[in-house]
């Protein structure tokens, strides 16, 4: 029973099986006393349209002078399509009659009593396996005979039987095919998820090359499309994640092998303070670079986490980027470059956000825009209002940013020509998640001869 196959073969073949049970328990009993009633309608109706007939079967019967050879009795008989039997009553006494063994009635019969009996002279009832209508023939106010009309019930058992061998034997068919058609539907339903099924055990063992390639329409066809993007993504994120596990080995080793370098040429005695003092600085640089890629790769498994926390305060966004100017300075002439601040043409507003976050997205921002760029870039900063929200804009006429690049600039460990670009890849997809993180956007903007990254903030309202 752990088998789905089975279970949906199963399951058809019960409700198959309990559809046709229905019939059978109400179909079969419900034809076969609506036979019998229409039976005995047809017969009331006729013992009623001769017991308003004339009065010459009672005259007959008053004078004992009828047979059942006699038209009266023929006749009734062959338009009532039912045996007659005639009674004659002499007071409380019912007596039988030659006649009256036709129709195989007793004269104690409880129907032919309540005839006697009744009002209205008239009685009908079932009596064992045949119908009985009984009607009394008045004279002087007086009933002097009665008439009963019987029919057998053969031929309806006969017909109710054969209408239940029909369904019983149709019953089985229905199995049959239920069984068939069941097996057919569960092998094409598990056979579809079987292949979803390796699907999922080739990406559990890292194999991501081989698409499902179910097209259909249904759901177990979206399931395996769903599937065969999780595969492209988890192929992107796994050749991602091998260069970027090569890139930071590469870029901790280098630094690591630079300091064990310097180390030992600042054992030897003989070098002068000059080359020491451009040791000691060199070495700085490396210990920067080792510093700043440990904290990328803390402040990612932070936002995996869902452990960083931002503040949403008025923040003076200008005087933010008066402060970022001033810090970069340094590093741009160390490039030959020029950083330069647009003075705001009006009061800004406020932005709301965290400060502390902010800067490190506008660190991230002027960082990139020296170090990945030609010395002697020139980086503008400028702070703008624009629709209810305040804007943060670095932007460098360096050699711009081809559109494959700009197209997966925001993804992590995405570092664009890997043989010249430093750095782990991880910066600005840090700051594009901490701008959104406090309801912010960032993004690359195409400007003529320009290229230009816009931080922007809600406004203080």
């Amino acid at each position: 029973m752990r088998s789905l196959r089975l279970r949906l073969i199963l399951v058809l073949a019960a409700v198959v099986a309990t559809a046709m049970g229905v019939v059978f328990l109400y179909v079969v009993p419900t034809l076969r006393d609506n036979l019998v009633s229409e039976r005995l309608n047809r017969l009331e109706r006729a013992a009623h349209s001769e017991q308003n007939k004339d009065s010459t079967l009672t005259r007959e019967v008053a004078a004992g002078r009828f047979a059942a050879s006699s038209r009266t009795v023929l006749r009734i008989g062959r338009l009532a399509n039912a045996k007659v039997g005639i009674f004659r009553v002499t007071g409380e006494e019912v007596t039988a009659t030659a006649v009256s063994a036709l129709s195989g009635v007793p004269n104690d019969d409880p129907v032919v009593r309540r005839a006697v009996t009744n009002g209205d002279g008239f009685a009908s009832g079932r009596v064992g396996g045949q119908l009985v209508v009984a009607f009394t023939l008045p004279r002087g106010g007086q009933p002097s005979g009665v008439v009963v009309l019987t029919q057998q019930l053969g031929d309806i058992n006969e017909t109710a039987d054969l209408v239940e061998n029909r369904i019983l034997i149709a019953t089985a068919l229905a199995l049959m095919v239920a069984l068939l058609v069941g097996w057919a539907a569960a092998h094409a339903v598990t056979h579809r998820l079987s292949q979803l099924e390796q699907g999922a055990q080739r990406i559990a063992l890292g194999e991501f090359g081989t698409p499902i390639g179910d097209d259909s329409p249904d759901e177990l066809g979206q399931l395996a499309r769903a599937f065969d993007l999780m595969q492209t993504r988890l192929d992107r994120a796994d050749r991602v994640r091998k260069e970027f596990v090569a890139n930071a080995s590469h870029e901790l080793r280098t630094p690591l092998f630079t300091l064990g370098g310097f180390l030992e040429l600042l054992d030897d005695e003989d070098i002068d303070d000059a080359t020491r003092a451009a040791f000691l600085r060199q070495m700085r640089e490396q210990v920067s670079r080792l510093t700043k890629l440990a904290t990328d790769l803390l402040d990612l498994s932070r936002l995996d986490a869902g452990a960083v926390d931002v503040e949403f305060e008025p923040i003076d966004l200008a005087s933010a980027a008066r402060g970022l100017v001033r810090e970069f300075r340094g590093l741009a002439a160390g490039h030959g470059s020029r950083i330069s601040l647009v003075r705001p043409a009006a009061d800004l507003p406020n932005a709301i956000g965290d400060e502390l976050r902010v800067q490190q997205i506008g660190r991230a921002l002027l960082d990139n825009a020296i170090r990945h760029n030609p010395d002697g870039t020139d980086v503008r900063v400028a702070v703008v209002a624009d629709n209810g929200a305040v804007r943060l804009e670095v932007s460098d006429n360096g050699p711009g940013i081809d559109p494959e690049t700009a197209r997966h600039l925001f993804e992590r460990f995405y570092r664009g020509d890997e043989a010249t670009a430093p750095g782990s890849g991880l910066g600005l997809a840090i700051a594009r998640e901490l701008a959104e993180r406090m309801d912010g956007r960032l993004e690359l903007r195409d400007a003529a001869g320009e290229t230009r990254f816009a931080f922007s903030l809600p406004a203080e309202q």
